[in-house]
């Protein structure tokens, strides 16, 4: 296997992702698309509602977000009721799998992967053949002060119930020393099910809770239960 088709096969570094980010054209296409999006969140009546945003500007950035998955526009929404100067540094790990070009030779996933960059500073981690290199880039990635939104259940939830939390989290919280944030997305599912590309009219709501920090006796088990607990309490206050 060339070096090129070994780069086709991976998600790229932290060096490669910022350099992306960086791009003027990228930055171009940000400009538009989210132009583009608030125009179809007032002709589509969509609303997002966020509580608990304290928590964040009361926390020293950069910090974990770690969020339950029910819908794409998840992560449209968290990231749009970030304070502006905590988004314009956060990025979001999108699973590699799912929207990469993994054979370098598909033009509709190059693009998907470029919108989701422009939208969302979104990045492509590897959940099944080396996920300790996708967590090594992420560490990277807060030691140079960007915040990670991360979907712990590993995939969107089909049934809208919150999934066990895979243990990933627990290895970044502990080697970066950074504070997770537990935050519960409601109403995605509703305003853009599965399959669907138009939003359906809706509020969706969005709750931040109190950073959590992996502890120097914790084991990582036990810190992921918290985590988890954590969101599934904000749940309860739907």
């Amino acid at each position: 296997m060339t070096s090129q088709e070994q780069t086709a096969n991976a998600p790229p570094d932290a060096d490669a992702i910022l350099k992306q980010f960086r791009s003027p054209l990228l930055r171009i296409c940000r400009f538009i698309l989210l132009s583009s999006l608030r125009v179809v969140k007032i002709v589509r009546r969509v609303k997002w509602v966020a509580t608990g945003t304290e928590q964040i500007t009361s926390t020293t950035i950069p910090v974990i977000f770690a969020s339950n998955h029910q819908s794409h526009v998840d992560t449209h929404v968290i990231m749009h009721t970030l304070p502006k100067i905590v988004r314009s540094k956060t990025a979001v790990a999108a699973a590699f799998d799912h929207f990469a070009d993994r054979e370098g030779n598909s033009k509709k996933k190059r693009l998907i992967q470029f919108i989701v960059a422009s939208l969302w500073h979104a990045f492509g981690i590897e959940r099944i053949k080396s996920p300790l290199s996708s967590i090594r880039t992420m560490q990277e990635l807060l030691s140079r002060g960007w915040s990670i939104v991360i979907y712990p259940e590993g995939t969107r939830s089909r049934s809208g119930e919150i999934a066990n939390f895979k243990g990933g989290l627990a290895v970044i919280a502990k080697k970066s020393g950074r504070p997770v944030v537990p935050v519960f997305v409601d109403g995605g599912k509703k305003v853009l099910p599965e399959a669907t590309y138009i939003p359906f009219p809706g509020t969706i709501r969005v709750f931040y809770g109190e950073p959590l920090h992996f502890q120097e006796d914790e084991r990582s088990a036990d810190f992921m239960l918290r985590v988890e607990s954590a969101v599934r309490e904000l749940a309860t206050k739907v």
